[in-house]
């Protein structure tokens, strides 16, 4: 029974530590961070957020500090914050595609006022699927880096307000549109194995402005309670549910400074932001390709990876028969 072990990894601003097509002198430190998170979890699929732009600086990063152990799966650039794949042998690409007209622009009434609002994604869904194995199954997987909710352009707390909900808004619009781009590929019977990972920008539960809109991007996703076959399952859910105080205070994989409240001890907002989600299929151990329950880490929080980056990655296996 083949173990594979997936990975998302939000490495920040990833673009910015290249000049001409390789790593700046000022960081290489920071690249030889990077290279030891990512090889000491050595993972079969890697999701990297916020990764460089073109296929020759990854090219670069991964003959220089990662052994050469990986090929880069990527379509159209996203921007200064791209979306790429690394995955290693066994592993092998079988379609990626950056256009699929889910991902476009599109109207949606999120207010409930009879007025479609138009949205869009910041960084289109990277989709990509790959063959585990020589012969074996496939497995989609739908990488995302949606819409933050920091608000960093108010100048008093009115605008905050406005802007904070706007910007829910928006993770709900875009939350709602991957789900229907979900339930339209695990409609029929014999539809590939699916997991959508990244930096989702959001965790359990709903924050105050996102009880105003009432919808959250994470739970929007996960699926509805009465559409029960279509729930997918968070590969960290183990850890909320742990006996273990010590077990469940480490479910963060980011933390930062709030913007207005500041804390007399300087402690930081510690939030639960990359996720990886499985579709429900992959919860049958008797399924070609299935998650290994319970299997779901995160990355050590030292100072290797504090150096690397500002989030930690999130990882889990899955197993085929």
């Amino acid at each position: 029974m083949p173990d594979y072990v997936l990975m998302t990894y939000n490495i920040k601003w990833m673009n910015k530590m290249f000049q001409s097509g390789q790593i700046k002198n000022s960081k290489r430190e920071q690249a030889e961070s990077i290279a030891e998170v990512i090889m000491r979890i050595h993972p079969h699929i890697l999701g990297i957020c916020e990764a460089a732009n073109e296929k020759t600086e990854h090219d670069h990063f991964i003959q220089q500090y990662l052994n050469n152990d990986y090929s880069v799966c990527m379509g159209t650039s996203r921007g200064g914050q791209n979306l790429v794949f690394y995955y290693r042998d066994p592993v092998k690409e079988v379609s990626v595609d950056s256009s699929i007209s889910n991902y476009n622009p599109w109207t949606t009434d999120i207010n409930n006022d009879g007025l479609d609002e138009r949205y869009k994604w910041e960084r289109k869904p990277l989709e990509a699927v790959f063959r585990l194995g020589q012969n074996g199954p496939t497995i989609r997987t739908i990488l995302v880096h949606t819409k933050s909710k920091i608000v960093a352009s108010v100048v008093d707390f009115h605008n905050f307000q406005k802007i904070a909900l706007a910007n829910r808004k928006k993770l709900v619009a875009q939350a709602m549109h991957l789900r229907s781009r979900v339930d339209t590929l695990i409609a029929p019977n014999d539809s590939l194995p699916i997991v959508i990972l990244g930096d989702m920008n959001d965790g359990p539960g709903l924050d105050p402005y996102e009880k105003t809109v009432g919808l959250s991007f994470v739970e929007t996703v996960i699926g509805s309670v009465f559409e029960p076959n279509g729930i997918f399952h968070d590969v960290l859910y183990w850890m909320k549910r742990d006996n273990s105080a010590a077990v469940r205070k480490q479910l963060w994989t980011t933390d930062f400074e709030d913007p207005i409240v500041s804390t007399s001890f300087g402690g930081k907002h510690r939030v639960w932001l990359d996720h990886i989600l499985v579709s429900p299929d992959m919860l049958q151990a008797n399924n070609q390709v299935h998650y290994k329950m319970d299997s779901g880490r995160i990355g050590d929080k030292d100072a290797i990876a504090k150096k690397a980056s500002d989030h930690y990655p999130v990882y889990c296996t899955i197993q085929t028969i």
